[in-house]
């Protein structure tokens, strides 16, 4: 998240309001947006609803990966497979720019929601892969 974003967004937790924005009905499971409205923005508890989300949504990108993998010729997993490992040094390395060590917890709570973020996109895009 942009750094000018980030004062609206703080003022919001601060005001004990869970923010939406990491909230979506199309990617995110709803116990993730039931999980984020009880957590009333405190970090830790923002961080634990990221980390349970994101671990269902690793676990669909990965099996999407593997479904999609099946179906190809050999040839085509080499370029997958090399779309995948590059598409992850993006994903971390991105991410973890938002871990900002001079950003507070909120930084935190950024650097989380984006490999949340990013990992379901990609779940959802390699799941796209998989409709005929």
């Amino acid at each position: 998240m942009p750094k000018f974003l980030c004062w609206p967004l703080a003022c919001l937790l601060g005001c004990g309001i869970s923010a939406p924005i990491w909230a979506s009905p199309t990617l995110y499971g709803e116990s993730y947006s039931q999980c984020m409205d009880q957590s009333e923005g405190v970090t830790s508890r923002m961080i634990a609803c990221i980390g349970t989300e994101y671990q269902r949504q690793d676990q669909l990108l990965n099996q999407h990966y593997q479904q999609v993998m099946s179906g190809l010729s050999s040839a085509r997993k080499s370029q997958l497979r090399t779309a995948q490992r590059k598409w992850l040094t993006y994903r971390d390395a991105n991410c973890q720019f938002y871990a900002d060590p001079d950003g507070g917890s909120l930084a935190r709570v950024e650097a989380n929601a984006c490999l949340l973020r990013l990992t379901a996109e990609r779940a959802e895009e390699l799941g796209q892969m998989l409709s005929p």
